[in-house]
């Protein structure tokens, strides 16, 4: 009961609304009225279905929702009355295919964004290292790409090599994506943030210093709050030589 219950909450938040309803927010905020309404039949069609697998779990909310949607002539005045709805097989494979890599992609932009901080505003380029029908099944769904995931372009390649050093990337199934880190930093606010962290961290390092070299300090203490000093001076030690070493690569880019 439990794990179907989270089965239907997944194919909600998840598929529902979490891509379809962004994927169609552009076809139905266009001009072409009939795409639209292909759209909005497609999006009641498939929240009556999930309210009727919902419904043995949530019988009054699913209930009041459906007295509030469209009824076509054939369908009963009470949910309840419902029959439960039936798997079929449309037979685009294709296009499951298709909008299934796009969607990781943009899974995979949106991690690279989150990991290096970068606002969500922040304009991206892409770079898609992939081959033969790959290619064609990402270029399928290249529009969807570039709007979920913020980006301008998507160059694809075929080698590693004409890729630069300097980004960060994600192993999809069948490619890899990259995206430039002059894209993704801001260098001025990196700086900032790493000459706070370097003082911080030499501050730390100079008070677990002075305390290791206080023999009043070294005599009375046990031998393993010493020594727990002595790994956190080793730890603060290696955080400020990596800091120190990302801000010299910073200033060259400033």
């Amino acid at each position: 009961m439990a794990l179907a219950a989270q089965r239907v909450y997944e194919l909600i938040w998840n598929e529902y609304c979490d891509w379809y309803i962004e994927l169609v927010k552009e076809r139905l905020y266009g001009d072409d009225e009939a795409d639209k309404q292909v759209c909005r039949t497609v999006l009641v069609k498939v929240l009556k279905d999930m309210l009727k697998m919902l419904h043995p779990f949530m019988p009054f909310i699913t209930e009041e929702i459906w007295s509030c949607l469209p009824r076509e002539e054939n369908q009963a005045e009470f949910l309840m009355k419902e029959s439960w709805p039936e798997a079929v097989s449309l037979g685009y494979f294709e296009e499951e295919k298709n909008i299934e890599m796009a969607m990781e992609i943009i899974h995979s932009i949106r991690n690279i964004r989150a990991e290096a901080e970068a606002a969500p505003s922040r304009k991206l380029r892409a770079i898609v290292l992939a081959s033969g029908e790959t290619i064609k099944t990402v270029k399928a769904g290249e529009r969807h790409i570039k709007r979920l995931a913020n980006l301008t372009q998507i160059d694809f390649v075929e080698d590693k090599h004409q890729v630069s050093e300097e980004v960060m990337s994600a192993v999809l199934s069948g490619a890899e994506v990259f995206v430039p880190l002059d894209d993704l930093l801001d260098y001025q606010a990196e700086r900032l943030r790493l000459t706070k962290e370097e003082t911080r961290l030499k501050g730390e390092v100079a008070k677990i210093s002075a305390k290791l070299s206080n023999e009043g300090f070294t005599i009375k203490a046990p031998e393993q709050v010493i020594q727990i000093e002595r790994e956190k001076l080793a730890k603060y030690e290696d955080m400020l030589q990596k800091i120190t070493e990302r801000l010299e690569v910073i200033q060259k880019k400033i």
